[in-house]
């Protein structure tokens, strides 16, 4: 430091003025005053320099952030764009097949994450049901003609033939139309695909019969209802091709009586509210899990479902007690796929009344 020569005042100053003396830097001896000024000089690099890093890091900071935002919007995008849009419904071929896409929920599969027979069974059945509301109106299941005479439309056979399960988020594309067949009956075809990769995943077909509601018998079409279908039927092949059959199912309990066969142990289920659909009797997509219960677990551990036929008997309602059992069928072996004939009864009335006869088709895993 620059030594420094204080001259103080006269012994009559005020305390205040000895408490500030005077002082002046002595020339003869005190070095050059360079000294002062390279050491302002100094403090001078060193606050640019500190000023300079606090820049950078700021100018850095904000970098990462504007990056970070960045990222965060594009992860968004790309989440947004994950999630697939689809036009849910739509009427094609001039009005006479109506699609449907289903996104498949996770309610709706199981420990492999892909949807099961029951899956595919629910929603050919909601395709079919809002084809019928988008030609007769909404919550309508039939036309009007056919409401004022208590008529409906009950199907009496389903065959459901699945080539791949679909997984939960994947959306299959359903396709539905019908054919009427004289003034008592009509058939129904489905088909499924993978929306995205517009692979057939399945197909289905049914056969449905007017049903009247009050004598619960079968009773006939108006004349009306039927020239509206000719306009509303479209006549294509039908989804199971020309040559298709309908098969005689085996009953599962005449199977059950010859000696050696390899039957279930009989699954008893009780009828309950939830169950039952908007005509009070059980849901058909019921059935197809009450009787596929009846599997033992060694059959699915080896095999996988490919087709479901059920033939519908007789009405179930609620508070009824049905026995599902199944037997394997020996005299249908194609390859190495397994034929299980099953059979839904009514325990809950003297008759042992048949509700369902159904086959399934299990091929090698």
């Amino acid at each position: 430091m620059p030594l420094t020569r204080c001259t103080r005042t006269s012994s009559s100053a005020t305390i205040s003025n000895r408490r500030t003396p005077k002082c002046s830097a002595s020339s003869s001896s005190s070095p050059s005053s360079s000294s002062f000024t390279m050491t302002n000089n100094k403090n001078r690099n060193v606050i640019r320099r500190r000023n300079e890093r606090t820049k950078r890091k700021t100018n850095a900071t904000g970098a990462a952030a504007a990056a970070s935002a960045v990222e965060e919007e594009e992860e968004a995008k790309n989440t947004t764009e994950q999630v697939p849009t689809w036009a849910a419904r739509e009427f094609t071929e001039e009005g006479r097949v109506f699609t449907e896409t289903f996104p498949i929920r996770f309610d709706e599969v199981g420990p492999n994450k892909l949807a099961d027979m029951g899956t595919m069974a629910r929603i050919s059945q909601e395709c079919a049901c809002n084809h019928a509301q988008g030609l007769w109106g909404r919550s309508q299941s039939m036309p009007e003609d056919m409401r004022k005479v208590d008529m409906a439309w009950v199907c009496t056979r389903l065959h459901l033939d699945i080539f791949e399960y679909p997984k939960w988020g994947d959306q299959v594309v359903v396709k539905t139309w019908f054919e009427s067949q004289g003034r008592v009956a009509a058939r129904r075809d489905w088909d499924l695909v993978n929306n995205e990769t517009e692979k057939r995943v399945g197909k289905a077909t049914s056969q449905w019969i007017a049903f009247n509601l009050k004598t619960r018998r079968m009773g006939r079409i108006p004349s009306q209802v039927v020239e509206d279908f000719q306009l509303q039927q479209w006549c294509n092949e039908p989804i199971m091709g020309s040559e298709y059959e309908v098969e005689k199912l085996p009953d599962a309990r005449d199977i059950g009586a010859i000696e050696g066969s390899q039957c279930s142990v009989p699954v008893v289920h009780y009828t309950r509210r939830s169950d039952l659909d908007m005509n009070g009797h059980v849901n058909n997509c019921i059935y197809t899990e009450w009787l596929l219960e009846s599997v033992p677990q060694s059959y699915r551990d080896e095999y996988e479902l490919k087709e479901l036929i059920i033939e519908f008997k007789a009405e179930c309602n609620f508070g009824d007690v049905i026995e599902a059992v199944c037997c394997e069928d020996t005299s249908s072996y194609v390859g190495d796929s397994v034929f299980l004939a099953h059979t839904l009864t009514k325990k809950s009335d003297e008759k042992q009344t048949e509700v369902v006869r159904a086959r399934t088709i299990w091929a090698k895993r």
